[in-house]
Parts: structure tokens; C-alpha cells; sequence
């Protein structure tokens, strides 16, 4: 019996051994865990080194895989093995802030495999000199891929791993421009351009303001050939002017314009352009002699001194823009005239413009006459032509009668001293038979609001003349629109200038069907 007690006891014994064990290997396990995990919950949020500003007198860290540095004198940052280097300060002081204070979030200790977080093979080593000798180095490894910090040490320690902010490690980051200061995309307004022009070797264009043009503005191909452009696709080029910027900056002081074929560029755009600029008047204070000589010394200097105002103004302002070649980061090399600085623009903001021709901002509206200029339209329909006016007269307005007759001889003379009053009329004719003005402007709307599907370089119709409009304006302009069937979809729309497009059978068809209407309400009215 005692000796079955006995067993029992060794096995209870032999059993709590086991799982101390097991208790004991998970403990470590988990401490390990938490150690590669960098947690140290006690030192979380502790600075690990700091460097002041004023302190620091020379930078190096690696740029594009060479280290690059940075010496800082009494005229601020600037490049060690190029001086005339551009510096961007604001640029420099983002990096001088970073190590003001460095704080770890984690510290990993007795690292043996560097390998783990990147820093046998470093992203980065920063190399920090101050001012009175002493020194700092941080090495900067991999990110990790839960926190996104990334793992540094420090020195020559490493057997104790960091985990940082991860904005330490992308402020040292990009290529040598990322830390140049350089020109600005002209900042353009779309509403404050006049003109474009886009110059190539082939379908070069200039588009235009014109007061002249029904749409405002004007489109002129590589052989000087001027047509009304459409309005919509001018606003889009405006917009596309406007929304432009620099995405990249190659090289400060360019003497080899060859390399980004600057030298013969594809394309030279050219933006006509205002903007707001300040300017000072002088104005002269004018005092007599006399006044002068009854003032004090002080209020005859005052009296006599220049005033200056200030006001702003609209300022014609010419951009001129070289375009090169396509670069691997998807940017066109661009220059502005007059620059040696190379920057980048998008190939996807810029292919609208190098791709374009005067063809693509024809006016899409088949015409663009306002009721408000119109003086007559003829219309030409089955084989008859048929006269609509728009007549404008000033018609003298009724008095409305009062309760009272009676007024003194003095107001009578008055009122009758007074010239008549009188208010715009409006009246349509077709025919010379007056019709309601809803009637007339339903149908002119329709006409007027006409617009191509499609917009042709040439008249390729083989069919006569169906339906023609002859527009004209109060100033004695002729606008002519003729459509010609071409196949069992499309109509031609044609006018004197030569704009030609395609426009829908139904959508003529329509049209048709509305002036037969007015026609029959004109003789209604008969």
C-alpha cells in the first residue's frame, strides 16, 4: 500500500517537473518573441538621441547609392562638392528637425542577425558632425511590416535595434533634386489665357481669343488657315494649360541641352496669358510758394515729398515652354525659354497638346448666331424659300388713366414738357406674317442649337442641297448652313467656311418638322 502511495508521489512530482518546464519554455518563447517583435513596453516613446540644428555643421547620407554631403555655414546649407548648387533650406531644415529628437518606440537588445531588419545590407546611413567634434550615426534597415517604423542603430552598436517613425527614413530619401531649390511652373489661370500656340513638325496650331469669332475664339493651322474653334474644347485646353506643374527636376545648370533633346524639341508651347501685378504711382503733392512760405519746416518737407500709391493691374505675360524627350519616369524633359533648368512634366498631361491639331477644335455647334443679333433667316424647304424677321421697335407706353382729372395748369405744362416713354418691342414675322414669339423662338432655338456628331475635313456627300438656313445679323454678317442627305443615317451640315460635319437624319428630320409647324401656325394667322 505504501508503496503504491510512493509511486503516486513520484508521478505527481514528475508531472509538476514537466510542466514547470513547459511553462518555463513558453515564458522564454514569448519573451523572445516579444523581443524580435521590439517590445519593450517600459521604454516606449523614449528619445534615443538628438542633435540641435544650430549644432549640426555637416550632413552625409546616401542618394542614389552614393554618399552626399552637406556642410552648413553662415549662409546656410550647401552642397560639398558643388557650392553653386541650389540648395532647397526649407528642404534641409525638414531633415535637420527629424533629429532634434529621436525617439524609439521599441528597442530590440542582444541582436545577433542583423540580416532580420535589413541592417546588414542598410537603406540608408546618416552621418551626422556637430559643431564642437562630437558626431552620430544611424543606420536605417528595413520597415516593419506591422507598425510600418523602421529598424535603426546607432554608432557602432549593433547589438541594440530601434524602431523609429518611419518619417526619419523617408525625409533622407530621393534623388539629389529632391534637396534643390528650382523655378515654379508659371502659376496660369484658364480664364486669364489669350492665346496658345503648340508648335511641332507636323499639324502645328494656334488657338486665339477672337471678339470676332461666334465662339469667342479662333483656331489657325500650321498653314495659317483660321477657323471659329469650338468653345468647350478651348475651355478644355485652358484647363489643361492651367493644370500643369513640374513632377520632377533634373539638373539646375544645363550646358548639354542634347542629352534630354532640348536642343531641337519636339515641341515649343507657347502661352499668351494676364495676370494681377502691383505697380506704384508717384503722385506730387502741388503747394504754392506762398503756402509754403506760411508753413512750418517740417509741413513744407511733408507738402513737398512724393506720395506713392499702389494698385493692381492687368499685365500681358508671355510663357514659352520647350518640350523634349519622353523620360524612363514617364515624364517629357521640359525647359522654360530663357532657363537652364530641366524639369519634368507628365506624359499624360502633355499628350493632349503635343497630339492635337487645328482639326480637333473646329466648332462643334453647326452655327452660333444669338436671336438677340438677328435680323432675318431665310429659310430654304421643299423647293421654297421662306423670309423670317426679328423686327426691334420702341413703342411709346399707354398712361394708365387716374380716378382724378383734375390738375393744375402748372403740372400740365410740366408733364407735357416731358418726353413720352416709351419700351422695347419685339416682333416676329415669317413671310411677313406676324407669329407668336414663342413659335418663331422654339424653332430658331432648335436651328441655332444644331451641333456636328462628328466633324469632317472635307463635304464627301454626293446629294443636293435639302435644307438651308442663311443667317443674318443686324450688322449685315451672312451665315449659310446647308444639309446635304449622305446615307441613311447622317445628314452633312455645311456652311460657307468651310465647316463640315455630320449630323443625325432624325435630328434634321426633327428640325424640318418644327419649321413645317411654325409655317402652318404663320398661316393660321392669315
Amino acid at each position: 500500500m505504501k508503496k503504491k502511495r510512493g509511486l503516486k508521489i513520484a508521478g505527481g512530482v514528475l508531472l509538476l517537473v514537466v510542466l514547470l518546464a513547459v511553462y518555463l519554455l513558453l515564458k522564454n518563447h514569448n519573451a523572445q518573441a516579444e523581443q524580435e517583435a521590439g517590445s519593450t513596453e517600459e521604454e516606449e516613446g523614449v528619445e534615443i538621441a538628438a542633435v540641435a540644428a544650430d549644432d549640426i555643421s555637416r550632413l552625409t547620407f546616401e542618394i542614389s547609392g552614393e554618399d552626399v554631403s552637406w556642410v552648413h555655414g553662415d549662409d546656410g546649407w550647401s552642397l560639398e562638392t558643388d557650392s553653386s548648387f541650389p540648395v532647397d533650406q526649407d528642404q534641409m531644415t525638414n531633415l535637420t528637425n527629424q533629429l532634434e529628437s529621436i525617439t524609439a518606440s521599441r528597442t530590440l537588445e542582444n541582436v545577433e542577425n542583423l540580416d532580420e531588419y535589413g541592417l546588414s545590407v542598410p537603406s540608408n546611413v546618416i552621418q551626422v558632425e556637430e559643431t564642437d567634434g562630437s558626431s552620430l550615426k544611424i543606420t536605417i534597415g528595413d520597415q516593419n511590416s506591422s507598425t510600418g517604423d523602421c529598424y535603426i542603430y546607432l554608432n557602432d552598436d549593433t547589438q541594440t535595434v530601434y524602431t523609429v517613425a518611419s518619417a526619419l527614413q523617408t525625409v533622407f530619401s530621393g534623388s539629389l533634386y529632391n534637396f534643390a531649390s528650382g523655378e515654379d511652373y508659371p502659376e496660369i489661370t484658364s480664364s486669364t489665357i489669350t492665346q496658345v500656340s503648340v508648335e511641332k513638325e507636323e499639324n502645328s496650331y494656334t488657338l486665339n481669343t477672337d471678339d470676332s469669332s461666334s465662339t469667342g475664339w479662333e483656331v489657325t493651322d500650321q498653314n495659317g488657315d483660321g477657323k471659329e474653334a469650338d468653345e468647350t474644347e478651348a475651355g478644355t485646353l485652358q484647363s489643361t494649360i492651367a493644370g500643369l506643374s513640374f513632377d520632377n527636376y533634373y539638373e539646375y545648370n544645363c550646358q548639354d541641352l542634347s542629352q534630354y533633346g532640348l536642343d531641337q524639341p519636339q515641341a515649343v508651347i507657347t502661352v499668351d496669358y494676364t495676370e494681377q501685378q502691383e505697380v506704384e504711382e508717384e503722385e506730387s503733392s502741388d503747394s504754392s510758394s506762398d503756402e509754403a512760405e506760411t508753413t512750418d519746416e517740417n509741413e513744407s518737407e511733408d507738402s513737398s515729398a512724393d506720395s506713392e500709391e499702389t494698385e493692381t493691374v492687368a499685365v500681358d505675360v508671355q510663357m514659352k515652354l520647350l518640350v523634349g524627350n519622353l523620360a524612363d519616369d514617364g515624364n517629357y524633359y521640359v525647359m522654360l525659354d530663357g532657363s537652364t533648368e530641366v524639369h519634368g512634366i507628365s506624359q499624360d498631361s502633355l499628350d493632349s497638346l503635343l497630339q492635337g491639331s487645328a482639326f480637333d477644335y473646329w466648332k462643334m455647334s453647326v452655327s452660333n448666331m444669338s436671336i438677340s443679333d438677328l435680323d432675318s433667316l431665310e429659310v430654304t424647304y421643299n423647293g421654297e424659300t421662306h423670309v423670317l424677321k426679328r423686327v426691334v421697335t420702341e413703342e411709346p407706353v399707354e398712361e394708365e388713366e387716374t380716378e382724378s382729372e383734375d390738375t393744375s395748369s402748372e403740372d400740365s405744362s410740366e408733364d407735357s414738357s416731358e418726353e413720352q416713354e416709351t419700351e422695347t418691342v419685339t416682333t416676329y414675322y415669317v413671310d411677313d406674317q406676324e407669329v407668336e414669339s414663342q413659335d418663331f423662338t422654339s424653332f430658331y432655338s432648335a436651328a441655332n442649337s444644331m451641333t456636328y456628331q462628328e466633324r469632317l475635313e472635307e463635304n464627301d456627300a454626293d446629294g443636293e442641297e435639302e435644307f438651308v438656313l442663311t443667317y443674318y445679323d443686324t450688322a449685315g454678317n451672312e451665315i449659310r448652313v446647308a444639309y446635304i442627305p449622305r446615307d441613311e443615317n447622317f445628314y452633312i451640315a455645311a456652311d460657307d467656311d468651310g465647316n463640315y460635319g455630320l449630323v443625325n437624319k432624325m435630328t434634321v428630320s426633327d428640325l424640318e418638322d418644327q419649321f413645317a409647324e411654325l409655317l402652318e401656325s404663320a398661316q393660321a394667322e392669315e
